[in-house]
């Protein structure tokens, strides 16, 4: 066992030059988030270096002991990750009060806890394919991402190491070690592939399908002892790696996603810098280079300035209202992070990294003295901001009774716990807790019920949030008619399958949902008969028209009216460029420049008009007089907030509409008058 393991003990020299590809890794980062605002494979070179160093200290532990210190481990990277990341964590929540609007502050809130936790990207993961959230901005805690996968790498790497070290020393060879690590690696590479063509917005984030690139730091450390380079060879691997490094972000479009195979570029070149800078006895002009004092300064503080530039840039785009923020913003946005990183590696990080390696107990101590307080106060703000939207907000006007909406401009009476709380004023249907809607990756049919559900009349509500936010009109339509409302809705997803929707799982939904509204035999099906089309700049196909009748809506509708059944199609609402209610938080004095010119989004003639001769049974329905004017559409109206986020209406304001909106309905259709009351 001796000769397998003891050549990792005297492996111990410092890497001066891991420091300088650690700065490099941060810089990228850097430049590309603050003046290019795409990936550029700085992150996956931490990732890498962290595999290296992290199995490094695990070999050189089995090596010297004969066995893994496991706690002692973990206590190391606990008492140099958690003072800066959780004093960074709180410094950004009490900053995001004054330059985060309240539309967001949910939001924030929770991204803040998740962070804490060690858990963001699952929570981003998450967000991801939430219909609902995926177009919030970024959050001030969205860089939590990286450190948290590096936090869940370091608590599983032990378990994997652990055994094949054991069998490696049972069989006195490293070949157990080296293969169960390259399975492991080939596993999750290929599961990274295929997950970022297939999801590659959950992809990203995705533990698993970024292990591959930590542990082919691991099979560094494992290899490099044995490895002999020529200084040519070493001399080439460098500059090849540094050239590939600096070329990754520069190169790669924008479109192609990350990590698949595309992260084998920077994982490469990061492996080939390692690899290329063992070789300290012949130095080269490229290792000269990645041990310049400033080069490892920067990368000896790397970790804390990737924590402090985001939640700065974010801060500084919410000021200046934009993304584009120029040279001089973006070169003060580096040297105040660094400057922040520098003060807190001093006067917190060293402090904590001094506690011996034996006090273990002090090390999580410590830990526990920063997380505790940090999630009770992320928890505790949590509770207050979410529960803040079951304080009603109190109106003059109870009931809407006119003939339309029209433009406002003061809004000054907007309540900061209203504007807070508008992302939660949904529909009970469009409510995740409630599970009246199939999520985004699932394809089973969920159903709620309301009104009289003992009601044989079944009125039948069936799409995706786009009809699904009716559900307050059609509710209180089935309390007065006494009649049973169903709700059969997805997210992300209508009743017609479209290409655009790239969603396989709404494609197996709309196969199975005639059948299902065929066994209920509703008395009508509400569903949307348009569909409005997000701002040019984020349209799923750039050329579609502003507004159009999808071929898989009206094949769905000719299915469903062959079954004797009428389907009642309501047109689409528009799309916003931007939150509008964040636009009227700043504008509270002119709300009116929050609103979108209606030729902008809907058409001046409803499209669907064309198809009511081809279907009997087919009734059309427009109640775009109540959510535009003749020439605008308006985000405030009456003291409330129209929208939820960039397309969804709120619940109070299609309940404070409700009589008018009823009156549209029985102007365009009388179907409702056979029920008996």
């Amino acid at each position: 066992m001796n000769n397998t393991f003891d050549i990792y003990a005297t492996n111990n020299s410092y890497r001066y030059d891991i420091q300088g590809i650690r700065a490099i890794g941060a810089m990228l980062v850097l430049v590309f988030h603050i003046w290019f605002q795409k990936v550029s494979g700085g992150v996956d070179v931490f990732f890498v270096v962290s595999g290296y160093l992290m199995t490094g200290i695990l070999l050189r532990q089995y090596a010297k002991d004969k066995k893994l210190k496991v706690l002692q481990f973990w206590a190391n990277i606990v008492k140099r990750v958690a003072p800066p990341a959780y004093v960074v964590l709180v410094a950004t929540l009490i900053l995001s009060y004054f330059f985060i609007p309240p539309v967001y502050w949910v939001a924030t809130i929770h991204e803040f806890v998740f962070s804490a936790a060690n858990l963001e990207n699952l929570l981003l993961m998450r967000r991801e394919v939430d219909y609902l959230q995926s177009g919030d901005p970024a959050s001030p805690f969205q860089q939590y991402w990286a450190l948290s996968i590096q936090v869940q790498f370091y608590a599983f790497i032990p378990f994997l190491i652990a055994p094949l070290l054991y069998m490696s020393s049972k069989t006195k060879s490293l070949k157990p070690l080296i293969m169960g690590v390259f399975i492991v690696i080939c596993g999750s590479f290929i599961y990274s592939v295929v997950s970022t063509i297939a999801t590659p917005s959950t992809a990203y984030f995705n533990p698993l399908g970024r292990v591959w690139e930590f542990l082919a730091g691991s099979m560094v450390a494992i290899m490099l002892p044995y490895v002999k380079l020529s200084k040519s060879l070493a001399l080439m691997l460098s500059l090849v790696g540094l050239i590939v490094l600096f070329s990754v972000g520069l190169v790669i479009p924008r479109s192609w996603n990350f990590p698949g195979y595309v992260a084998l570029l920077p994982v490469s070149a990061a492996v080939f810098l390692i690899i290329s800078g063992s070789r300290i006895e012949s130095k080269s002009i490229v290792n000269n280079f990645l041990t310049n004092k400033y080069l490892v300064m920067l990368g000896a503080m790397s970790f804390t300035i990737y924590l402090w530039h985001w939640p700065i840039l974010v801060f500084f785009q919410n000021y200046y209202e934009t993304v584009n923020l120029g040279f001089i913003k973006g070169l003060f946005i580096i040297l105040l992070g660094i400057a922040l990183a520098i003060i807190t590696t001093s006067l917190i990080e060293r402090p904590f990294r001094k506690i011996p390696k034996n006090k273990t107990w002090l090390a999580f101590a410590t830990g526990f003295v920063f997380f505790i307080p940090s999630v009770t106060l992320g928890l505790s703000a949590k509770y207050y901001f979410e529960n803040l939207h079951d304080v009603d907000p109190v109106f003059d006007n109870d009931l809407f009774y006119g003939s339309r909406v029209y433009i406002q401009d003061d809004a000054s009476d907007l309540d900061y716990r209203y504007v807070t709380a508008v992302s939660r004023d949904l529909s009970e249907t469009m409510k995740r807790e409630n599970n009246c809607a199939t999520e985004i990756t699932d394809s089973d049919i969920v159903i709620c019920e309301f009104g009289d559900t003992t009601s044989e009349n079944i009125i039948a509500l069936v799409g995706g949030s786009h009809v699904g936010q009716w559900e307050p009109l059609f509710s209180d339509l089935a309390n007065q008619y006494e009649f049973k409302l169903v709700t059969i809705l997805k997210h992300s997803c209508s009743l017609g399958y479209e290409i655009v929707e790239n969603n396989e799982t709404c494609e197996v939904w709309n196969n199975n949902i005639v059948d299902f509204i065929d066994d209920i035999n509703p008395d009508v099906v509400v569903t949307n008969s348009t569909r409005s089309n997000r701002p040019r700049e984020n349209r799923l196909v750039a050329n579609d028209p502003i507004e159009y009748v999808p071929a898989g809506y009206v094949e769905k509708w000719q299915a469903i009216t062959t079954l004797g059944i009428p389907v009642i199609g309501i047109r689409d609402n528009p799309w916003f460029e931007s939150d509008p209610s964040y636009c009227i938080w700043k504008n509270r004095q002119e709300a009116s420049q929050c609103a979108r010119p209606i030729e902008e989004v809907l058409l001046p003639k409803n499209p669907v008009d064309a198809y009511i001769n081809e279907l009997p049974l087919f009734i059309s329905i427009d109640f775009t007089e109540m959510i535009c004017s003749e020439e605008l559409c308006p985000a405030y109206f009456d003291e409330r907030l129209m929208w939820s986020d960039t397309h969804h209406l709120t619940r109070s304001y299609l309940e404070y509409t409700t009589p008018r909106l009823k009156e549209l309905l029985e102007r365009q259709t009388s179907f409702f008058n056979n029920f008996e009351h």
